[in-house]
């Protein structure tokens, strides 16, 4: 696996295709698609079509992107069946891209037998670049190519859930368990907003500002490249019912956290939700 091409070609798009758009798109240039915080940008598309072939020129496996997808719902089946393949979100965070906020990503992913292997999370205005996997080191890779470790928290000591902050997207979640999970608030020390990016979701996590993320969609593309890096740096990634993540199976809830709180979170998550996720 060629870390260092699938990095290039993620900057390389980011510098021609996506940044020369920031807060410079034109009438024409944004498009709802399933609703009206569900955009699609001409750089979503102009990135994906350019990185496709990139990626597919790196390995010779199979390309699920986002857009490609709004005309192949099929494709993602893919990453169940193959051998490998490869996750691309060109523009993570469109809404946020589209509104003029430097929140948004570009996110890649390698999947192996099913499972997210590798995976690379880009923030275009600021250069800095996450990465990781089963045989990638977790780390930050800055524009001028400092890189930081990212710190394990494979043997972080239990803490009491009312110290823990994490974000958890409801927008997903069918009437009755949103309903009951309002609650959870009440179990933990906070639970924010989503940033509209999951590309930004996985690095407040990765830097310590949350301690969990819960889901109730999970797109390979938004989740295939955190999933790798956070397990890279000693979290977990499961559903509710215990099961790991992966961007090969059908989307349903998960639950990121370190290992040691990932089953008091999972607990109090069913219990308010009355065990129905």
């Amino acid at each position: 696996m060629n870390s260092a091409a699938v990095e290039k070609a993620m900057r390389d798009v980011a510098e021609e295709i996506i940044r020369p758009r920031f807060r410079s798109l034109a009438d024409g240039d944004i498009t709802a698609k399933s609703g009206p915080n569900d955009l699609v940008t001409v750089a979503d598309v102009e990135a994906e079509r350019a990185l496709t072939p990139l990626l597919a020129g790196i390995e010779d496996i199979p390309v699920v992107g986002e857009e490609a997808t709004e005309l192949d719902p099929s494709l993602p089946e893919v990453l169940g069946t193959a051998p490998a393949g490869w996750t691309v979100d060109p523009v993570d965070g469109t809404w946020n891209f589209a509104h003029g906020s430097v929140e948004y990503a570009v996110m890649i992913a390698r999947v192996e037998g099913g499972e997210a292997d590798a995976g690379w999370i880009l923030h275009p205005e600021t250069g800095d670049l996450l990465r990781g996997g089963r045989s990638l080191a977790p780390e930050v890779v800055a524009g001028d190519g400092t890189v930081t470790a990212l710190e394990s928290v494979a043997d972080a000591a239990e803490r009491p859930l009312s110290q823990l902050r994490g974000m958890a997207t409801l927008t997903f979640a069918p009437g009755p368990i949103a309903e009951g999970l309002a609650g959870f608030t009440e179990d933990v020390a906070e639970v924010t907003p989503p940033r509209m990016c999951a590309g930004w979701d996985y690095w407040d996590v990765v830097r310590g500002d949350l301690d969990f993320l819960m889901y109730f969609r999970a797109k390979p593309w938004d989740h295939a490249p955190g999933a790798a890096i956070l397990r890279a740096a000693g979290f977990v990634v499961r559903h509710l019912d215990g099961a790991e993540y992966r961007p090969g199976d059908p989307g349903r809830p998960f639950l990121a956290a370190r290992a040691s709180e990932w089953e008091a979170l999972a607990a109090a998550i069913n219990a308010r939700a009355g065990d129905q996720v």
